[in-house]
């Protein structure tokens, strides 16, 4: 099978820096295992890799979609696995590096999507009910729980759609790296990253598609919604901010549980170790395997 390292762990660990002084030790590029970054427009929010930080490291999966676009786990499928056959074919190897765990174990694993109309088995759940069954399934852009119509059809695109045929059984040799820290700190790291997101203008950025009325599935995602609601004058601007943090940490809550039971990760505790030494190590092993 042909290998594949995965760089992964919950919002704000450093995950982006890691894989660029990955990327430029073993000569290869990046393949973004994100679900928002995706999307053109929406930069800082996302936590986007700017362009000096890329290092003249290609990204893949980057700023190849319009806002108003859909993109769904099985997109991000088809699309990872074109772009590892490209760079195993060029002798290169594979570097994934992201925190939408569901859409990375899609593109490594043995799930099969279809495309289906609408299929109204979830027509009699609740709103909550809903928005809970979305958060099992680790996604970052879920939409207001208020508004039942976009619940559905997200629920639909994220769920209905896949057969899975054997979702533990990969499809290629990878090695997952996983970069962690004490929750308290990641939690202080999380709300210091959100603070430094409204002070490089994130307002501004959210503004510019508010004032688009760009109501797609990406402004669905945590740094957006919350702002919206503010322009919509349904929360204070403190209150939003605050939210921001509150999805985030949730949301790396949530991302701990998905990678520590669905996936075999090698663990990195960023505060006792040198993660790219470390990184390192445990690739030349994996190579050598």
């Amino acid at each position: 099978m042909k290998k594949v390292i995965v760089i992964v762990g919950p919002t704000g660990v450093g995950k982006t820096s890691l894989s660029v002084k990955l990327a430029k030790h073993y000569n290869t590029e990046i393949i973004s295992g994100d679900s928002v970054q995706v999307y053109r427009s929406l930069d800082i929010g996302s936590g986007k890799v700017t362009k000096e930080e890329t290092e003249n490291i290609k990204h893949h999966l980057i700023d190849i979609l319009d806002p108003t676009d859909d993109y769904s786990a099985s997109d991000f499928q088809a699309n990872a696995r074109k772009i590892i056959d490209i760079l195993t074919n060029k002798n290169k190897l594979p570097i994934i590096c992201g925190g939408t765990g569901y859409y990375i174990k899609a593109a490594l694993y043995d799930y099969e999507f279809l495309d289906e109309k609408r299929s109204n088995k979830y027509d009699n759940l609740t709103n909550e009910e809903i928005y809970n069954k979305l958060l099992e399934l680790n996604d970052s852009t879920i939409p207001d729980i208020h508004n039942r119509a976009r619940l559905l059809r997200h629920l639909e695109i994220l769920s209905t759609r896949e057969e899975p045929k054997n979702k533990d059984v990969p499809l290629y040799d990878a090695l997952f790296i996983g970069l962690t820290c004490d929750r308290d700190k990641l939690y202080e790291r999380i709300n210091i990253r959100v603070d430094k997101m409204i002070e490089d203008g994130l307002v501004q950025e959210v503004k510019t598609l508010y004032d688009k009325n760009i109501r797609s599935k990406s402004v669905d995602s945590i740094g957006y919604k919350e702002l919206y609601q503010f322009f919509d004058n349904r929360l204070m601007f403190d209150d939003a901010v605050a939210l921001i943090k509150q999805h985030s940490r949730n949301f790396a809550k949530r991302q701990y549980t998905f990678f520590k039971n669905q996936l075999q990760v090698s663990w990195i505790d960023i505060e006792k170790e040198d993660p790219l030494s470390k990184a390192i190590s445990l690739i030349d092993e994996f190579i050598k395997s």
